[in-house]
């Protein structure tokens, strides 16, 4: 009798070192989580383009058979340790806020876009060569698997990965940071004057920086995804159309210009570019500012429903193929 009290007291105690072990453990999980969250708060949305070039094979890693650790801090604070993205904070919105004002400003005074900020704060080039811009700033990827941090991946997005690996290349390369919204707002200009816009940051950053040699306006097209989309060795791609205005008196220059670089794309990744569009007549632009320079290269990276993933991956090779052409030409010079 005296046996069957001991081994009841004793599984009692086994019982209540569980619990109290679980208790601390809950205890030390929750606070850590917590803390987790206050982080994943006063995250910048800049932080996104980072977590993209510093975790390259994929911002997010399908979980097959997550720990319980893992499944416990998902749980109480919907981060999830194998997932950066989780960490961004989920009351951003891309939507950019315009001041109502009729006045006319001066282009210093028009404010950087608010689409995507930059993700590397005082990231200037000396003597850069490369100028990244985006006429159509606000034209947006799909946000599959992004919808619960209202995180809309844009062009600019790609600019600022396109940038950072053409820098990492050897090749410095700035970003057109001024709102082309705000100042088409506060000059009472309609949408299809953002080339116009756009001209006139040309002018004004090469004022600036007359090392500048190459002019790159990246869009993203509007077809679908069946058209937009490819796989080269088993890696998923947003696939690319450059377009040449031929009402450009000299166009011929842009023209060899695209048709030299377009090659090297077909050579190094078969199936990647959709060839080059050449534009003309009403409706169309038909010059976008390509007169400004021969090296004014206009290029459509994906669709609407393309991924980040897919036009990061795009964006690499485009960076592998413009360091090789641009380190060509500087060569021969």
């Amino acid at each position: 009798m005296k046996k069957i009290k001991l081994k009841r007291k004793q599984k009692r105690k086994r019982i209540l070192l569980w619990i109290k072990l679980f208790f601390i453990l809950g205890l030390f999980s929750f606070s850590f989580c917590l803390s987790l969250r206050y982080f994943a708060e006063n995250l910048d949305q800049s932080n996104f383009v980072r977590i993209l070039l510093e975790n390259s094979s994929s911002y997010i890693e399908k979980q097959n058979s997550p720990h319980f650790f893992t499944k416990f801090i998902r749980f109480v604070t919907n981060l999830d340790m194998k997932n950066p993205v989780t960490f961004l904070p989920n009351h951003y919105h891309s939507e950019i806020t315009i001041p109502s004002s009729d006045e006319d400003k001066d282009l210093d005074s028009i404010p950087s876009s608010n689409y995507v900020k930059d993700p590397y704060d005082n990231n200037l080039q000396d003597n850069p060569l490369v100028y990244l811009y985006n006429t159509h700033q606000s034209e947006e990827y799909s946000a599959s698997n992004l919808e619960s941090y209202n995180v809309k991946p844009t062009v600019m997005m790609l600019s600022y990965i396109l940038r950072e690996k053409l820098n990492k290349n050897g090749i410095p390369t700035i970003v057109e940071e001024n709102d082309v919204t705000e100042f088409l707002r506060t000059n009472n200009w309609n949408y299809a004057s953002s080339y116009k816009v756009t001209r006139i940051l040309m002018d004004d950053v090469y004022s600036k920086n007359p090392s500048l040699k190459y002019f790159v306006d990246l869009h993203r097209d509007s077809v679908k995804r069946s058209i937009s989309t490819t796989t080269i060795e088993n890696k998923t791609y947003a696939k690319i159309l450059f377009i040449v205005g031929l009402e450009n008196e000299n166009y011929a220059k842009n023209l060899k210009v695209t048709e030299t670089i377009n090659h090297k794309i077909e050579e190094k990744y078969p199936g990647l570019s959709r060839g080059i569009y050449k534009k003309q007549g009403a409706g169309v632009n038909g010059v976008y500012n390509q007169d400004f320079s021969p090296n004014t290269i206009l290029i459509e990276v994906g669709g609407t429903d393309n991924t980040i993933d897919e036009v990061y991956n795009t964006c690499e090779a485009i960076s592998t193929v413009l360091t090789e052409y641009i380190k060509e030409q500087e060569n021969e010079k």
